[in-house]
Parts: structure tokens; sequence; C-alpha cells
């Protein structure tokens, strides 16, 4: 998926392409806001990843050196709207969003384009096969405890090839007693959660299950610049229509231990509603799309981790509405059905062959994703992606644990299935079958125990081209099966402290080239082709920083500065900067304790940025800067009981009222507010 037009591709093919998309899968958004906590954010630096919000550190899958790690704790993270505005505070990864509350994003990974990052929940990858982007705003965040980030490489345990780095969801662990919590805010918004957990008195069995729901109006006021962006007499002030969001859901998950073996799995199911309002220019008043998820997961784990079993499974169901012809893509009015299923296996072997100085992981995985649609009840051939792949990472240890090298390894063999079809203008086939490698290294040098760490990661993979781009889709998009997959190059260098007085963080520098990138570009009116650019590279500097200031206030915040540039065949577009990609980013936030009140502070800053590839100074997205206010408060009362805790808290976002888009099109909010009321005992 790239970032903006090709050669030729006009702003206006450009949102029909956009729009097509959409319709595939990144229609409607997950709405599911978390309460802002009454917590403070505090950070801790390990070897291996930097903890940017209170609560303990949890180990992240695959070898410690896999890549450079951050984790946010949701529950301690203040002023959350959704998860798409969580994902944006992590250094090295930007968001260009596509509406407001709940709205679909488009994520990049130090440049990368969005296929290139791997998504996943508990571990188990989400789908992607079909446009390469799996819709992570469909995850609840009223489901979710934390998420990892790893930049620069995907660890040999979380499927180790394919991308620019791995997101990873981690749902909530089983709490004793209830939590339940209430919010309203701006544009409707509303919603609730309840939890109720308990665990054995052994600590044998135990157990979680939850509820949720969500929604938002999103008839917010916007500024349309009737995409003159150079002037502003044609200005005129509209509201959003069609942009409402619903949601609800329930999962839950349980533990069993007996000896040596231990035993977790869970069960979600996800409902979703929304309006498809299409950007501007391009609106869609009356289409709509339902959704709908049953997922689970299994976990077997014998003697802590030597021998670990994985399986889950998935089924989606989307359903698009467009009753009036031409709303969405080309297709006829009526309902698109597509039916997704995705089944993944894992077996890992992790034995420690020397005593404090060799240990292993190995392991074999499978992965089978199926997709049935119907097209104004017209069925489609089905199509079908299977994937077999084999791992190994060596984790060898020098002068006591000072030196920790890990070298990786993974084979992948991937099959495609697409039965010939007789539409003339999509160019399928019967299938596609490739093999590739994808080796990497981390190192991990302890300069001074408990204070100061050097690590580097270096890889190089290969991200195989999706669905769409080689067998295109009807209404819009057509197949390309001479397309070579993406070749991703990666290294970096980091340079962290933890406990250094007041403060701790890290620096990392970085270099990703991308060989063959695919993007889209326009070969008729009507339709588009995914394309090998050709060769893109980014290089860049990340900071993050946490600190302890004095009055009882803590500041974190983040920075990222890189260069995205175009080193492809084209002289027309050599060494500019790729799109909406800006060359520095921000975020700060200063918490503090008054008595019994915590108020926060946030501002998030984005310098100004091209929206074409061709670098047009009158189509360039200005600077911004977005402040967000937040305050809340815990109580005691004797009737919770004496681990019980009511909390009070309220965040005003946006706060100077900026009107912005981040990208072209899709107007985002002003200032609005949110408050929440939660009680746990």
């Amino acid at each position: 998926m790239a970032f903006g037009p090709g050669r030729g591709f006009s702003r206006s093919d450009f949102w029909r392409a956009f729009a097509l998309a959409a319709a595939l899968e990144l229609t409607a958004a997950l709405p599911c806001p978390a309460v802002a906590a009454e917590v403070a954010a505090t950070a801790v630096v390990y070897a291996d990843t930097l903890l940017v919000a209170a609560g303990v550190a949890v180990g992240p899958a695959g070898p410690a050196t896999a890549s450079l790690v951050t984790r946010l704790e949701i529950e301690d993270t203040p002023g959350v709207t959704d998860i798409s505005d969580l994902l944006a505070r992590v250094a090295g990864l930007q968001l260009a969003r596509l509406g407001g509350w709940g709205a679909s994003a488009v994520p990049s990974l130090r440049g990368s384009s969005a296929a290139q990052i791997r998504f996943f929940v508990d571990g188990m990858p989400l789908p992607e096969a079909q446009t390469g982007l799996a819709a992570f705003e469909r995850v609840p965040l009223d489901r979710l405890q934390a998420v990892e980030v790893y930049r620069g490489v995907v660890p040999a345990g979380l499927g180790g090839g394919g991308g620019a780095g791995a997101i990873n969801f981690i749902t909530r662990d089983v709490a004793d007693g209830v939590d339940a919590s209430v919010m309203a805010g701006s544009f409707g918004e509303r919603g609730g959660r309840i939890t109720v957990g308990g665990t054995a008195a052994d600590n044998s069995r135990s157990g979680l299950i939850g509820l949720h729901g969500h929604r938002a109006d999103n008839d917010f006021e916007f500024l349309d610049h009737n995409q003159t962006f150079h002037r502003s007499d044609d200005d005129t002030v509209r509201t959003r229509e069609n942009a409402w969001l619903e949601e609800y859901g329930a999962w839950g998950s349980g533990r069993w231990q007996r000896g040596r073996l231990s035993a977790r799995g869970s069960l979600g199911y996800t409902r979703r509603d929304g309006g498809r309002p299409g950007p501007l220019g391009y609106e869609s008043p009356n289409a709509s799309v339902r959704y709908d998820r049953m997922d689970a997961q299994g976990h077997l784990d014998w003697a802590d981790g030597l021998v670990r079993a994985d399986l889950s499974g998935g089924r989606d169901n989307e359903y698009l509405f467009h009753p009036v012809a031409g709303e969405v893509g080309f297709l006829p009015p009526g309902t698109t059905h597509t039916a997704s299923d995705d089944l993944y296996g894992r077996l890992a072997w992790s034995p420690t062959l020397v005593d404090g100085l060799l240990s292993l992981e190995a392991g074999l995985d499978w992965r089978g994703q199926w997709q049935d649609e119907q097209i104004a009840g017209r069925s489609e051939p089905q199509r079908s992606r299977r994937t077999t792949s084999a791992f190994a990472a060596v984790v060898i240890d020098f002068f006591g644990d000072r030196l920790r090298v890990v070298p990786t390894w993974r084979w992948q063999h991937n099959r495609d299935n697409f039965p010939l079809t007789p539409i003339p203008w999509l160019q399928t086939g019967s299938g596609n079958t490739r093999d590739d490698i994808s080796p990497s290294l981390g190192a991990v040098w302890t300069v001074q125990p408990d204070r100061f760490f050097v690590e580097g990661h270096a890889a190089r993979t290969v991200r195989v081209p999706t669905w769409v781009e080689l067998f295109g889709h009807r209404g819009g998009v057509d197949g390309n099966p001479a397309l070579q997959p993406e070749e991703i190059g990666s290294a970096d260098l980091a340079f962290s402290a933890r406990r250094l007085g007041p403060l701790a963080g890290r620096l990392a520098v970085f270099f990703a080239a991308t060989d063959d990138r695919i993007i889209f570009v326009q070969n008729s009116q009507r339709t588009s082709k995914a394309i090998n650019l050709g060769r893109t590279v980014a290089r860049g500097v990340e900071l993050e920083l946490v600190a302890d200031l004095p009055l009882q206030m803590d500041l974190s915040g983040n920075l990222t500065v890189q260069r995205v540039t175009d080193r492809g065949a084209d002289p027309a577009y050599y060494d500019n900067s790729l799109p909406f990609l800006p060359d520095v980013e921000a975020q700060g936030r200063l918490t503090g304790r008054l008595a019994d009140w915590h108020p926060w502070l946030a501002v998030g800053y984005m310098s100004g940025n091209y929206r074409d590839r061709a670098n047009t100074e009158l189509d360039r997205a200005p600077a911004r800067t977005r402040w967000n206010l937040g305050l809340s408060r815990n109580w005691y009362p004797p009737w919770l009981g004496p681990a019980g805790v009511c909390s009070l808290s309220g965040a005003v976002i946006n706060l100077t009222d900026n009107a912005v888009y981040d990208v072209e099109g899709f107007p985002l909010p002003g200032r609005s507010w949110q408050l929440a009321v939660r009680l746990r005992r």
C-alpha cells in the first residue's frame, strides 16, 4: 500500500482508489477509548525494552535482542482516546488518521509502508492477506492491557519476516474482583466496560470475563478548504456526516496450571456498525458497514517455556451497504459481503544448550487464510493463502551476560490460490508460490549493569505482495501478477540509560531501505494498478526520555527526526520525500500530583509534509501542534472494600481547537472533551 499517487495519478483518482481500499479493509474503525488513568506515567529502561507507563515489564516474545521495543501500559496512560491515539505516542511510529474517534488510520514505522508492519494479538497474527494492512482499529481497546512495539525487526517468535517491525497487542490478564467504568464525551460519544475475574485459592486456576460497548456520532464541525490549501476565500465550515460508529463485544480468558504444564486460552466476539462517510469531494452519505469477528486462542507451555504450542483462529464477516450506485468504488448498488477465515498454529522449543552461555529458540508455524466474497449477490472466486515457516534464534552470552548476541534465521514458504475469473479487467491467475529466507542479528552490551546499555540490530527480510496487489479487485484495482516482493533491509544502534539520576531514556539512529517498493498508480480513467516503484531509503534519529521533576511531577516524551526519500529510477521523483511522512514529530507529557488530584498536560507536534510524490508546495500540509489537558482523582470508600477504588477522570482533547487533516480529504475534529467514572473492588 502506498501513501500517495504515482506519476499521472490525480488527486481525484487517488481518492477513488483510497475509497476502494477503505471499502476492502479500512472501512469504519473500532471505538474503545481507554479510561484516563489516575496514576502518573513513569518509565523504566531495560536492556531491550523501554516501558513508558507505570507497571511491571514483561519480556517480549522472541529473543530479548530481537529489536528495539517500547511497551505502553494502557491502564496507566492518561488521555487515550482510541487505539490510534495510543500508538501515535511511540517514537518512530506515525499514523495518518482518516477521521475522528475510532476512525481508520494508516501507520508507518520508520518510513515504512503500512503493509510492512505486522500486527499481533497475544503473539497471534491479525489477518492482513488481502490488502496488507491488518485492521488494528478493530481490536477493542477495552480488551487490552498493554501494547509492545518492535521497531526495525520482526522477532522470530512473532513471525520473523515480511516487515519493518511488529506491534503486539496484549489482552487483559486475569484480575480478581470487579472493574466497571462508564464514559461520555463530545459528538455523541458514550460507552462502558465491566470485567469480573477470580483466582482459585491455590493459584492453579483463574478466569476473566468482560463486556464492553461504545458509540459516537462523530458529527463534528470542520473547515472545508475545498481542496485549495493555498487560499482561504473558498473555505466553508461544515458538519461531518455519516461518520457514526458503534460497537460492542464480549470476551473471556482463563489459565490453568498443574505441575510443569500450564495452559491459557481466550475467546472473544466483537460487532461494529458504522457509516462510510468517504473523503471530501467523494462523500458517501448513505453507505454503511457492519463487521463482526469471533476469535479464539489456546496456548500450552511446559517446563517454563521449554516447549510451547500455540493455536489461534478467527472468523470475520464484513457487510458493506451501498444503496446508491457510485458512492463506494464502481460496484453495483446493493451489499458486498466478505467472509474471512484465519487459522494459525506454532510449535516452539527453547532449550538451554550450555548453561549461562548458549540457548536456542526454534520452531515451526503454519498459517491459512481464506476469503469468500459476494458482490450484489454474485459470488467471487475464493482466495486463499497458505504460509509454512521454520525459524531459529541462537542466544549467545559472553563475559558473564555482559554481551548477548542473537543471530536469527527464518524460512518461509508462501502459496496463493486464485481460481480464474471471467471478469475481463481483473488480471487474476491460478496461483503464486515462493520461498524466502529472512536473517537478522541483534546484540545488547551491558556497559554498566542496571544503568547503561548499547544495543544494535540488523535484518534483511521480504514482504510478499498482497492479494489486491497481485490479483486486483472488482471496482477499480487491476491485478499485477508480475509484481516483485519488497526486499527490506534495516539497521539501528541505540544507547539506553536507566536510573541516571532523575533521568532515563534511549537514543537510537536507524537506517531502512526497501527495494522494489510497491505503490498504486493510475492506469486508466477509472482504475489503478500496483507497480514496483524502485528503491526508497529512510534515515533518522529517535529519542525517548522520562524524568522525575520536583513538586511530584513527571515528564515523558519522544522525538523522531527522519527523512524518507524516493530513490527509484524516475528522475522526476528522485530524492523527493515520500508523501504523508513528516520529517519531525514530537510528543511530550507532563503529569503531577496535587494532594488527591492528578493533573496532566500533553502536547504533540508534527512538521509540515508533502501530500504528493512530486513534492508540490501548494499541496504541502502545514506544521501543527495539538494540546490535551486532563485531571483525575481517586477515592477509597469503605463500601468498596479494602482494595476498592473509585476514580473520576476528565480530559479536553485538542485544547486550542486546531482544525487539521492527517490525510487530505479526511478532517479531524477540533476541541472535544471526555469524562469517565471507574469503580474497582
